[in-house]
């Protein structure tokens, strides 16, 4: 409930300074311009560059939407492809056999409570991957080499499992790829520029209350766009944070089993 209420406060930041941004541009071309002193053509010239500047303001917010909408869907799927990574090597170790199973399942319950438990806050604070998680992803792939295939059917798991292991780590570096990106001034420069510039041509228009009206409307969509943008932008921070749900659902199943029983509760909680 708590991120949800700070999602909508910084929503209404993202509007509220847009509206400003208009108001503020439209407010001061009026002043420095003198619309009154303009010829019958202004309108016409206002107009035309007003839609030539929007045209470009609005191809450069739908490519970054767009962008940012597919890399926040492509990560959510990466998430459910991990836990289905990480529940076949559970599963497949158990039909493997032999004195690695134990310890192998408990490296993958622990590396899970501690994907959920610490690795996910990091990534929202931009901290990185964790450390203790690479270890617990480590200790299962090493187990897993060690393994000593005696039949086929345990020559056929173990390369299956190994090559699961091995796409649990790629999945992680993707996961950390897209926490550390983001726009900075490459796209929030021109994007402020484009939605100043875009509002100057309107000072022709007297601040009537039909106007003002068009106005608002024109800026507070700005702000939801933007907003929207850099929502999407890191998955792992407010307001646009996915949880582990996928993970989540590892624990309430067999894995969460294989977790110490204080394990889970302390490791979440944090």
């Amino acid at each position: 409930m708590s991120g949800l209420v700070a999602s909508i406060f910084t929503g209404l930041a993202f509007i509220s300074a847009a509206l400003a941004i208009v108001f503020g541009c439209y407010f001061l071309a009026r002043k420095l311009l003198n619309p009154g002193m303009e010829g019958d053509r202004t309108h016409d010239a206002a107009a035309t560059i007003a839609v030539r500047i929007a045209a470009l303001h609005g191809l450069i917010l739908a490519l970054v939407y767009a962008q940012e909408l597919d890399d926040y869907k492509g990560i959510r799927n990466n998430l459910m492809e991990e836990a289905v990574a990480i529940s076949d090597v559970y599963n497949d170790i158990g039909r493997y056999g032999g004195a690695a199973v134990a310890p192998i399942q408990l490296g993958l319950a622990n590396y899970v409570v501690t994907v959920v438990g610490e690795e996910w806050d990091r990534l929202g604070q931009h901290q990185g991957l964790s450390p203790k998680a690479w270890i617990h992803w480590n200790d299962v792939y090493e187990r897993l080499l060690d393994l000593t295939p005696e039949t086929d059917r345990q020559r056929y798991l173990g390369a299956r499992m190994r090559d699961r292991a091995t796409a649990i780590a790629r999945f992680r570096q993707i996961r950390e790829d897209t926490a550390d990106g983001g726009f900075g001034g490459m796209f929030w420069a021109p994007a402020l520029m484009g939605l100043s510039l875009l509002s100057i041509p309107f000072y022709v228009y007297r601040p009537t209350r039909t106007h003002l009206f068009l106005l608002s409307i024109f800026g507070a969509y700005s702000g939801v766009v933007l907003f929207f943008i850099f929502a999407f932008s890191n998955p792992f921070e407010q307001p646009g944070k996915l949880e582990p749900v996928p993970f989540d659902n590892l624990l309430r199943g067999d894995i969460g089993k294989s977790v110490p029983s204080a394990a889970p509760s302390e490791e979440v909680s944090q």
